[in-house]
C-alpha cells in the first residue's frame, strides 16, 4: 500500500516519510529533508513513473523532522523539476504555520505551490484528518490521517502518544501505519502499550505496520510477535 523513503524517528538519518502515486501525483506524507535528498538522488520518475506531474505533501504536524524539507522540495520542484507542489494541511491553523515557513522564512516562489486544507484539496482519497495528542507545545496542531486507496482504508497515526482517536476508523481489514517507540516518553507510543492494544484488535484482521522507529531491531522483534511488520522501505 504505502512505501517509505525513511522510517526513522527524529534523531535518525532517514526520517519518517511515506509515499504513493495516484492520478499523476507523487504523494508524500510529511516532507523531511532526508526525503528531499532521496528524491534528488534516485529521481522523481524512479519513484513515481513517467506520468508524475505534481507533488502533493500531506502534513501531520510541523516538527522539523516532518516538515524540515518542505521549502526545499518546493524550490526543487520549481527550479529543477518544473512541476507544482500542493501542500495539504490538516487544519487552518497548521496551514497558516506552514505558510509562515514556506513564504516568510524560506521565500518559496509564489505560484509554484499552494497550501490548502483537506476540505479544499479536492482529493477523493482523503477521508479525513484525525486530531491527536503528541507535543504539548503543538497542542491542537498534531494530526493523523485516514485515507482510502484502491478500495482499502489506511489509518496513519503520524506522531502520537495514543491510539484512542484512531480506533473509530480501524475497520475490519484496514491498514494501520502507526508510530511506535521502545523508549517511554509522554509524546510517543510506548511499545508495551501498543502491544496490549493491538492484541485486543486481532479479530479485526488489520494489516499493521510500525513506523517512526527509534530502535529497529527491538521493534522488529516485537512486530513478529504481533503479526505486524516494519513499514516497507523504498529500495
Amino acid at each position: 500500500m504505502l512505501r517509505f523513503l525513511g522510517r526513522g524517528s527524529a534523531f535518525f538519518p532517514d526520517n519518517n516519510c511515506a509515499f504513493f502515486v495516484k492520478d499523476g501525483d507523487l504523494v508524500l506524507i510529511d516532507c523531511p529533508m532526508s526525503a528531499v535528498h532521496k528524491i534528488c538522488k534516485v529521481g522523481l520518475r524512479t519513484l513515481g513513473g513517467e506520468n508524475v506531474s505534481r507533488i502533493v505533501t500531506v502534513i501531520t504536524h510541523t516538527h522539523s523532522d516532518h516538515v524540515g524539507g518542505l521549502g526545499m522540495m518546493i524550490h526543487y520542484c520549481c527550479y529543477v523539476l518544473h512541476i507544482p507542489v500542493l501542500v495539504v494541511a490538516p487544519s487552518e491553523q497548521v496551514a497558516k504555520d506552514l505558510y509562515l515557513l514556506t513564504d516568510t522564512l524560506d521565500g518559496c516562489e509564489k505560484g509554484s505551490y499552494e497550501i490548502v486544507t483537506a476540505a479544499d484539496a479536492g482529493l477523493d482519497w482523503i477521508e479525513c484528518p484525525v486530531p491527536t495528542e503528541h507535543s504539548e507545545q503543538l497542542q491542537g496542531k498534531c494530526f493523523g490521517w485516514v485515507l482510502s486507496l484502491d478500495g482499502e482504508r489506511i489509518v496513519y497515526t503520524g506522531d502520537t502518544c495514543t491510539l484512542d482517536p484512531f480506533i473509530p476508523y480501524m475497520t475490519q481489514g484496514c491498514y494501520l501505519y502507526t508510530e511506535v517507540s521502545v523508549y517511554r516518553s509522554p509524546v510517543h507510543l510506548y511499545i508495551e502499550d501498543i502491544q496490549a492494544q493491538l492484541e485486543k484488535m486481532k479479530d479485526k484482521k488489520m494489516k499493521v505496520y510500525f513506523m517512526h522507529l527509534d530502535d529497529e531491531k527491538a521493534i522488529e522483534q516485537a512486530a513478529k510477535s504481533l503479526g505486524a511488520q516494519l513499514a516497507p522501505l523504498f529500495e
